[in-house]
Order: C-alpha cells, then structure tokens, then sequence
C-alpha cells in the first residue's frame, strides 16, 4: 500500500506538471515570445523586391494570408493533446480502482496512461513550435512606403531591392568586433533591412537604404574578487540605432541642385539627424542617423520629401 501511495504521489505532481504545460499549450500564446535581451521575436522573412509595386503588395498580402491560414489549419488540432491527457488519466485510475477493490496491480494501466502523458507533451511541444510569431512592423511599413512611391514612379518602372527581416543580430551580419580594457568584446551588427532603387516619373533615380546598427557585449568568465571563484555574466544588449541613406541622381534635363538651411548637414529631420550630405556631380547623397529603435514609415517618407527641398525645376 505504501508503494502505491508513493507511485500515486508521483503520478499527482507528473499530471499537475503536464496538464498546466498543456493547458497553456491549448490557448494561443499571444505571440508574446521574447529573446533573452527582453526584445520581441517575429517571423523571420525576406522579400526580394523585384517587380512593379502592386504585384510586390499583392505578393506580400498572399504570403501573410497563407500563413494565417496554415496556422489556422494547425489550431483544430490544439486539444487533441489534452484528450490524449485525459484518456491517460482515464487508464491510471483502473489500476486505481483495482487497488480499491482490494486486488493487487502490476501497474499496467498506470503506465499506459504514462505513455499516453508522454505522447500529449511531444504533440503539445510540436504544436506550440510550429505557431507562427507575428510579422515584423516593419514588414506592413514597407507595404505602405511601396504603395505610396508607386504613383512616383516612371511608367512601366519597377523597384529594385530586398527587405530583410531575417535578424538584426545574426552572425553574418557582424560588421566588426571591439574589446574594452577587461578584454570583454562587444560586436556591432550592420543590418541593411530595406533597400529600395527606383526610376522616378520626374526623371530621377531614387535610392534608399534603411539600416539598423545594433551593439552587443558578448557573453565572459569574471572572477570574485572575494571567492576567487569564476562565473559566466551573460550577453548584454548595448543598444540599437537606426541609419538612413538616400541617393538621388538628378535628372539635369528637369532640375538643378539648390542648397538650403533647411535641409542641411547637422539638421533634424523628424526622427533623423543629418550626419553627411553632399550635392556634387549631379547626384545628392545623405546619411541621417536616429537614437530610437524604430523610425516608422512616416519618417522615412517625410525624409525624402525633405530631401526634395534641394532640387528646383527649371523653367521650360
């Protein structure tokens, strides 16, 4: 009897333990999932932009709309572990019942209904795996930066380019490595998101980069100074700022360059901050920097607007 209540014991703790696991599992998870900086995790995507505007949104909105609907296909099968769960329980309490009666018990329902327990957490596990994170912010901007350059573009013209929302912090996108005097080494990651090359209607040849640039103090072993005894201080995120590049190759036959105090090296510009800007040999190139994380769509747009501000029409 004893043996029984000791089985029955650890039986409780494994059901509470797999029933609060899948119970979790079976209501959505609200997409809420993080990195260990704290910083929310999306679908990873990349987008060749290679096409006329309203073919590369009808792209973008059919990609969305075939994910919602593989994963709504995956939802009618979020209770199927808690019903194995269930009929696990049901088989460990005949070996229960048995043991009322006054009979002894080999056990065998008991780990029947523990294979079943088993077989729910490795479908729960497989099931919460394959949610689907939400879409990066930036990935519905760049569908709104896309709609509004379209009626900007010359006739028949396409964009060039890629939006890139695969990570910002992936190895291959380390741009360098420092040390400081501790000999802990920080890495500086150089995400180009979005790039955008296009034909304007007025003649001009626009080009865009967005970049973000991240820093990250890799993980070190620092020693106590009082036990002497070593210990792993985890990966730091050191912050994040977001970088603009704009080109315009001016068509000499429509306007000529005209420089101004309102767009200028050192100015702000909404979000962004006017690091470099020069108006030579028919083309303007800036290079804008901002402290925040995210500049939205708007910024980017009102940025090239400004950026128009140097150009004036000739007279015809």
């Amino acid at each position: 009897m004893e043996g029984f209540l000791c089985v029955s014991a650890i039986a409780g703790i494994v059901v509470l333990v797999f029933f609060f696991y899948l119970l979790n599992t079976a209501r959505k998870k609200g997409n809420k999932d993080t990195n260990q900086f704290g910083k929310k995790e999306y679908t990873p995507v990349y987008v060749a932009i290679a096409d006329k505007p309203d073919a590369i949104i009808r792209g973008m909105n059919k990609f969305i709309a075939e994910a919602q609907k593989t994963e709504t296909a995956g939802d009618k099968w979020r209770w199927i572990p808690m019903m194995i769960f269930f009929a696990g329980i049901g088989l460990a309490l005949v070996d229960v019942f048995i043991m009322l009666i006054g009979y002894s018990s080999a056990f065998v329902f008991f780990a029947g209904g523990f294979a079943l327990w088993i077989a729910a957490f490795i479908m729960a596990r497989n099931l919460r795996r394959s949610d689907l994170l939400d879409f990066h912010p930036r990935y519905h901007k760049t569908k709104d930066i896309l709609h509004t350059l379209r009626d900007d573009l010359k006739p028949g013209a396409t964009f060039l380019g890629h939006l890139d929302l695969t990570g910002s912090m992936l190895q291959t996108k380390v741009a360098r490595e420092t040390k400081d005097t501790q000999n802990r080494t920080t890495q500086i990651f150089n995400d180009p998101w979005l790039s955008l090359k296009a034909k304007l209607y007025d003649g001009n040849v626009l080009r865009v980069t967005a970049i973000q640039k991240t820093k990250k103090r890799k993980s070190y072993w620092k020693r106590s100074r009082i036990s002497g005894k070593s210990k792993l201080k985890p990966e730091k995120f050191k912050g994040s700022q977001q970088e603009l590049k704009v080109r315009i190759v001016v068509n000499p036959e429509a306007y000529i360059i005209k420089p101004n105090n309102q767009f200028s090296q050192g100015r702000d510009v909404g979000r962004y901050k006017i690091e470099q800007l020069s108006a030579e040999g028919g083309m303007i190139n800036v290079m804008a920097v901002s402290p925040f994380e995210e500049a939205d769509h708007e910024h980017i747009l009102g940025f090239l607007k400004s950026a128009y501000t140097l150009l004036e029409r000739k007279a015809a």
